[in-house]
C-alpha cells in the first residue's frame, strides 16, 4: 500500500487529503472509495485511459483507492494525478519515497495529459501553511503558481512526462518561486485618470463613497439611467490604498476559483 498527498477545494480555501492505494489479487477493477462524487468516481476512467496512452502499465488487479478524510465530501477532478501517482508507486513503477513530500495537484486526460486545476493559489497556500512546500502542478496553471512565495514547483504537461522525472530526475525543471512579494504589483493607471474632483455635484453620493472606502463598507448605487453611478463607481479605485501583497494573492486566488489560468 501507498499514500499521496492532494487539496481538496472547499469554497475559497482547501482541506489536505490522503489519497491511499491498495492493489489485491482480485478481478482486474478500480474502486474509489471516500466520499468521492461523481466526478472524482469517473477519475478511474480518465486515469484507466492515461495509463494506457501513455504506455505505462496499469496492474491486472483489484486497486482500491481510499480518499482520507473518508467524511469530507470531494468533488474535485484535481484528484486524478495523485491518483495515478498513488498507483504507480504501489505497483513498484517508481520508488516508494518519490512523492513522501509533496502534493500533486491536477486533472487527467485520455490521452495522459495534465489539465489545469481552479483555486490553484488556495490550494498552495494551504499546503505551505500545512508544512508542505514541494508541488506537482498542470504546466497551463505555472503561472497563478508562481505569485505564491517560497514553495518549489514541478510543472508537468503528461502522466509520462512526470513517470520518467520520478524514475530518472530529468525531463522537467523544477521552481523555486520568489520571496520577494515585492515582484506583484498592480497597474492604477486606469483608475487614476478619473477623480472625485472631475465630477460635478452628487455631493451626497460622493460623501457615501469617500464613506464606504474609509470604513471598508459595501456600497449600492441606484437611479434612473445618466444619472452617473457607472461614473461614480469608476471612480472609487482611487479613494482606496495599495493594496498589500497578501491583499493582491486574495483576490487573484478567487479569480482562480473560477478560472483555470
Amino acid at each position: 500500500m501507498s499514500c499521496v498527498q492532494s487539496i481538496a477545494e472547499l469554497g475559497n480555501r482547501g482541506v489536505l487529503v490522503e489519497i491511499e492505494c491498495n492493489i489485491s489479487n482480485n478481478l482486474p477493477c478500480i474502486v474509489i472509495v471516500g466520499s468521492a462524487s461523481k466526478a472524482v468516481d469517473e477519475g478511474r476512467e480518465r486515469v484507466r485511459g492515461a495509463f494506457t496512452n501513455s504506455g505505462l502499465q496499469l496492474p491486472r488487479k483489484r486497486i482500491t483507492i481510499n480518499l482520507a478524510p473518508a467524511d469530507l465530501p470531494k468533488s474535485d477532478s484535481s484528484f486524478d494525478l495523485a491518483m495515478a501517482a498513488a498507483i504507480l508507486q504501489t505497483s513498484g513503477q517508481i520508488p516508494p519515497e518519490s512523492l513522501k513530500k509533496t502534493i500533486l495537484i491536477g486533472e487527467l486526460g485520455l490521452d495522459g495529459s495534465i489539465r489545469p486545476s481552479r483555486g490553484i493559489i488556495g490550494k498552495l497556500l494551504l499546503g505551505r501553511k500545512l508544512g508542505v512546500n514541494e508541488f506537482v502542478v498542470p504546466y497551463a496553471n505555472i503561472a497563478q503558481a508562481c505569485l505564491v512565495p517560497g514553495v518549489r514547483l514541478i510543472p508537468v504537461r503528461t502522466l509520462r512526462e512526470l513517470y520518467i522525472f520520478l524514475t530518472t530526475s530529468v525531463g522537467i525543471t523544477q521552481l523555486d518561486t520568489n520571496e520577494n512579494e515585492s515582484s506583484l504589483t498592480t497597474d492604477t493607471s486606469a483608475a487614476e485618470s478619473l477623480s472625485l474632483s472631475e465630477i460635478v455635484g452628487q455631493e451626497f453620493a460622493k460623501r457615501g463613497l469617500e464613506i464606504a472606502a474609509a470604513g471598508g463598507h459595501n456600497i449600492f448605487l441606484t437611479g434612473p439611467p445618466g444619472t452617473g453611478k457607472s461614473m461614480l463607481a469608476k471612480t472609487l479605485p482611487m479613494l482606496l490604498p495599495q493594496p498589500t501583497y497578501e491583499e493582491i494573492l486574495e483576490v487573484t486566488q478567487l479569480h482562480s476559483l473560477v478560472t483555470n489560468n
